[in-house]
Order: C-alpha cells, then sequence, then structure tokens
C-alpha cells in the first residue's frame, strides 16, 4: 500500500518546477546572438496578474537594460552590471560554440546556467478585470513562478 504522504510531495514537487515547453522557448531564445526586434510575443499568468509583451534573449534583455537612465541605486547597477556580464559571457559562447571555436571554461559556466527567468520588452500587467498598464517596461521573471501562458498578446 503506497503512503499519501509520498504521493502529496511528489505533486508539489512537480509544481515548483517551471512549464517544460516554455522553458524550451526561453532557452532557445537565450541562444539567439542576434537582436530581436520585435520579439516574439507572449501572456504570462503570475501570481493572478497577466504580463504580456515581447519575449527577448536574457542577454539582450540586460543590454537594454543597460541602457536605461532610469536607475540611481548604485547597488542595483553594480548587481545589474554583474548580470549582464554573466549574460555577455553566455552570448559570446553560443557565437563561439555556433562557428566552431573553443569556449573559455567561464562562458561554459555562464551558458550551462539552467535557464530560470524570462524576459520581455514593451511589457504590460494587468489584473483580472482592471485596464492594462500603460507604456511597456522591461520585465524579468522566474519561470517557476508562472502558472499560465499563451503565445501572443493581450488586445485591448
Amino acid at each position: 500500500m503506497s503512503d499519501p504522504m509520498l504521493d502529496i510531495r511528489a505533486l508539489r514537487s512537480d509544481w515548483s518546477e517551471p512549464d517544460g515547453v516554455l522553458a524550451n522557448y526561453v532557452s532557445l531564445t537565450d541562444q539567439l546572438v542576434e537582436y530581436v526586434d520585435p520579439g516574439t510575443p507572449f501572456t504570462l499568468t503570475v501570481g493572478g496578474l497577466v504580463v504580456d509583451g515581447e519575449l527577448i534573449p536574457q542577454w539582450q534583455w540586460f543590454a537594454e537594460l543597460s541602457e536605461l537612465n532610469d536607475h540611481e541605486d548604485a547597488y542595483y547597477v553594480g548587481m545589474a552590471e554583474y548580470v549582464k556580464e554573466q549574460s555577455d559571457l553566455a552570448h559570446a559562447a553560443v557565437k563561439s560554440r555556433d562557428i566552431g571555436e573553443e569556449i573559455s571554461y567561464r562562458q561554459y559556466q555562464a551558458l550551462s546556467a539552467p535557464t530560470k527567468y524570462i524576459h520581455l520588452r514593451n511589457a504590460r500587467i494587468s489584473r483580472p478585470g482592471q485596464a492594462t498598464t500603460g507604456p511597456g517596461r522591461l520585465w524579468r521573471g522566474r519561470l517557476s513562478d508562472v502558472c499560465g501562458w499563451t503565445p501572443g498578446r493581450v488586445e485591448g
């Protein structure tokens, strides 16, 4: 006879993992080496909110973030620069790999990091029954927090 608590724990662990299909979309997008414009339209459900925007590679998201001038917090800017550096290493590794060059150990580490976040440009956020927020912004979310998604954007 099976232990019902074991079955419940197994179910809980499945729900903490991101959707594999969405993770594949994001992973393949993150491997692109050219700027994406426009990005692939997606609509996500995250914590009861609807987030829609254009899926872009992580390295491009950080590149675009670094061009914004609306962050005055030195800690935030420093962290963004560090993460951008890691993203740049992965981007360079993809380029090198695609043309048959060897990659450095640091590039390998950055490239082999599991895909955990989704990056949207021109993102808009709305709650059920409320209008979508104004002009889109850069948005980064944890894949494991996405509980539903569809290709395309919310109209209206």
